[in-house]
């Protein structure tokens, strides 16, 4: 199944935030001098949360087929839009030491989450991950993951994704995979928190990897 644009803003526009006190909340950002646009609209708070699937997907877009520095911190900043929900005036207008603290708040999600690179993948035959609450698309609740080794078809198209060598497409991949294998819809995929995301994702491309040994007991 093939979402539009407007269906996946309509699938994460009730991704559930944490209602902890904002006073107290990690990835609160109160600036000393509020910032006024030239409409006369005030932002003083810069509210983040864990990023889910669809807004690491929406920022890789930025990047396109040549990344550099500048779309790089571009893909960045477009990530702080699309959470705090302040647009890029505002944004732009962040002192540069608030953005870099922002920028790795939600970095750290995905990076703490990753299999480091020297790291010996999971060659367990099945990993399950549970969502608590659970992840509401299309009508219905998903709270349990089921996964397991990729066939070669399911391999296949992941590399056709991949051979497209932006960061766009290694996500796009990563998204048909999962969502290939778990059995869950694109708009439920989409929603997962980026943290249990890349947990899966790397499960299941770690199989990819070369110099796997199969011992012969």
């Amino acid at each position: 199944m093939t979402l539009s644009d407007d269906d996946v803003l309509l699938a994460v526009s009730d991704v559930q935030e944490d209602t902890d006190s904002v006073e107290t909340r990690p990835g609160v950002f109160h600036l000393e001098k509020p910032i006024t646009l030239k409409g006369g609209e005030t932002f003083e708070t810069l509210e983040l949360h864990e990023p889910v699937v669809f807004h690491a997907l929406t920022a890789t877009k930025i990047i396109g087929r040549k990344p550099s520095l500048e779309s790089i911190y571009d893909s960045q900043i477009n990530m702080v839009c699309q959470i705090s929900k302040w647009p890029k005036l505002a944004v732009d207008q962040l002192p540069s030491h608030i953005l870099d603290e922002a920028i790795d708040f939600l970095n750290h999600f995905e990076e703490d989450a990753r299999r480091n690179p020297d790291e010996t993948p999971d060659f367990t035959p099945e990993l399950m991950l549970t969502f608590k609450p659970g992840i509401e698309a299309v009508g219905k609740s998903f709270n349990m993951m089921e996964l397991r080794e990729p066939v070669v078809a399911e391999r296949r198209a992941f590399k056709s994704f991949e051979s497209r060598q932006t960061f766009e497409g290694i996500i796009s991949g990563e998204i048909d995979l999962v969502e290939r294998i778990s059995g869950w819809p694109k708009a439920a995929v989409l929603k997962m928190p980026i943290s249990k995301f890349a947990c899966a994702a790397d499960y299941l491309t770690g199989f990819f990897m070369h110099g796997r040994i199969i011992g012969n007991n």
